[in-house]
């Protein structure tokens, strides 16, 4: 009987700390999207821009050590990128501008670095049409 006791509270006690760390999260998930304003892509086109980003990436063949370091690189490079038109950076279109190319060449030359010369470009390739689309959604020039 003091087992079965000794493990309910346990449970109990466990239950506990983590729907409390779950409400802290989603405080914090709260005040950031708080702050975010509408994205570029609607689900939709993120997720099919996903989905062909990623086939793109794949025909690359790059070797799993390769492709982590490439993923990561390229995914922390493009939150950046879809943080910039947050409230509180208050950037204005013209800004967002600057600061996104900023994002893409810094992106570029550490890329460029992961991968081969045909790697590369095709990344260029790949990254040059979705970069259009984003330029075109804000009015941007090329």
């Amino acid at each position: 009987m003091n087992y079965i006791l000794t493990v309910f509270i346990a449970v109990f006690f466990i239950g506990t700390n983590f729907s409390f760390a779950q409400n802290e999260m989603s405080g914090k998930q709260m005040k950031r999207q708080a702050t975010k304003v509408d994205t570029v892509f609607t689900v939709e086109e993120r997720s099919k821009i996903d989905i062909w980003f990623n086939n793109r990436v794949n025909e690359m063949n790059l070797s799993d050590e390769v492709r982590e370091e490439y993923d990561t690189t390229v995914f922390t490079y493009v939150y950046e990128m879809s943080r910039l038109n947050d409230k509180d950076k208050n950037y204005s279109v013209d800004e967002m501008h600057v600061e996104f190319d900023k994002l893409v060449d810094k992106m570029n030359a550490d890329v460029k670095q992961i991968l081969t010369k045909d790697q590369y470009i095709n990344f260029l390739e790949n990254f040059g049409k979705i970069a259009r689309i984003i330029y075109q959604r804000f009015g941007w020039e090329d």
